[in-house]
């Protein structure tokens, strides 16, 4: 289930306000026991996403750079249940800073009807490493 192919479709992309939304629709396989999304599902999807923003991010501040970077903290949060055939957007912007001085995105997964319905939560800080085109640190 998890890896490139998780479901999702691009709903829309603003590089003005550096976010993205995707929709899925949740099946049976995304619910746990207590009946919220799955914890690992939402973090999945949260780093899958959220990395390529980031990198984004990255390449609009230092476009002569190619940034590397690795996850320095990914929370995540399931905070109301759900039923399988609901139809969710996951939201991904660009929130700030990290204390890490990394970059920091900010995960919604809420109700593609209604966005104050809120599923799940997720945050993911990078700390950005710079390696210059060429291969020099």
């Amino acid at each position: 289930m998890y890896g490139s192919e998780d479901g999702t479709v691009v709903i829309e992309t603003d590089t003005e306000y550096e976010r993205i939304v995707l929709g899925l629709r949740v099946e049976v396989e995304h619910i746990n026991a207590a009946g919220t999304l799955d914890e690992g599902l939402v973090a999945t999807l949260a780093d899958m996403h959220t990395t390529f923003l980031l990198m984004s991010h990255s390449l609009l501040h230092r476009p002569d750079h190619n940034p590397m970077s690795v996850t320095v903290c990914l929370s995540v949060h399931a905070v109301a249940p759900i039923e399988p055939g609901t139809e969710i957007h996951i939201v991904c912007t660009v929130a700030a800073n990290s204390g890490s001085g990394g970059p920091q995105a900010s995960v919604v997964f809420q109700s593609a009807h209604n966005s104050r319905i809120i599923f799940a939560t997720a945050t993911h800080s990078k700390q950005t490493r710079v390696l210059e085109f060429g291969g020099k640190l």
